[in-house]
């Protein structure tokens, strides 16, 4: 790759391969993209150190506001952000766990 990329530019492939990595390898997310492998490599580790530390964002879970006993007797957890209600039985701790961590990454 001949032209020289802004770190907004290496930050755009970043995220679009972390999108689709368990669909795509590195090298032919390189290829497809006419990116060098290495320069990839680089860029990554380098805006990855420059991210903040991983922030613990507590969730209050208390029965009145987040949990709930609908009709069948089943409970079901609610997450509010901004206008966006969302409603997950408990039983779905793989969905509430993904949710959480993606709700995490974009604060």
């Amino acid at each position: 790759m001949s032209t020289k990329l802004d770190n907004a530019t290496w930050e755009e492939y970043i995220n679009k391969f972390e999108a689709c990595k368990d669909e795509l390898t590195v090298k032919d997310f390189c290829i497809e993209n006419k990116l060098s492998k290495s320069q990839f490599y680089y860029h990554k580790r380098r805006l990855d150190k420059e991210k903040p530390t991983t922030v613990f964002h507590a969730i209050s879970l208390t029965k009145q506001d987040n949990v709930e006993e609908n009709i069948t007797g089943s409970k079901e957890v609610k997450i509010t952000v901004g206008n966006a209600n969302i409603t997950i039985p408990v039983s779905e701790a793989t969905l509430i766990t993904s949710i959480v961590k993606e709700l995490a990454t974009r604060c």
